[in-house]
């Protein structure tokens, strides 16, 4: 497994509530949901933290 040397962060900064989000994908999980769900999508607004979440199938 290669190593990667770590990058320098940058921090965001945001003046007003939905101004920049953040969107990320989860999964595949494994096994599915029992109604088939595989993958969850979250997006967090940068400002609020107010975070919604959905379970997708494909």
């Amino acid at each position: 497994k290669e190593k990667f040397a770590a990058l320098p962060l940058h921090p965001i900064s945001v003046d007003q509530p939905f101004m920049q989000w953040g969107l990320d994908f989860i999964g595949v999980i494994n096994p599915n949901s029992s109604q088939g769900h595989k993958w969850i999508l979250t997006a967090t607004d940068y400002f609020t933290k107010w975070t919604e979440a959905v379970a997708l199938k494909e």
